[in-house]
């Protein structure tokens, strides 16, 4: 694997951390037992899982998640990494919201990378 800067490093965990913090936020406006609830909370533990990798990776920390979460978290980051270049391509060259996205993509291509280590 490439070598992660520690600037890499901070803005692949401040990725994921924009994406909890929305992600919780959002779910305190959803109404319980929808669809959509039940998605957004299985993505916001996908997230919550990359970030203790990357953790657990870049501190040498143990990574105390279980197999099944693992492999859970690792699917919808996976499935997440098929969207987000659709999202990509409809952002200005050079804009905000295009370097965010980039940002995600890559956090999540590390922390599945680093999920198939564990």
């Amino acid at each position: 694997m490439e070598h992660i800067t520690p600037e890499e490093q901070q803005q692949s965990i401040e990725a994921f951390q924009s994406i909890i913090r929305k992600s919780e936020t959002a779910l305190t406006n959803m109404k319980p037992g929808t669809s959509q609830k039940k998605l957004l909370e299985k993505r916001l533990d996908a997230a919550r899982i990359g970030k203790k990798v990357l953790h657990a990776r870049w501190e040498d920390k143990k990574l105390d998640v279980s197999k099944e979460e693992l492999l859970a978290a690792k699917e919808v980051l996976e499935g997440l990494l098929l969207t987000l270049p659709s999202f990509l391509e409809k952002t200005k060259p050079g804009s905000g919201q295009r370097t965010y996205i980039k940002r995600r993509i890559k956090a999540f291509q590390i922390a599945v990378r680093y999920m198939d280590d564990y």
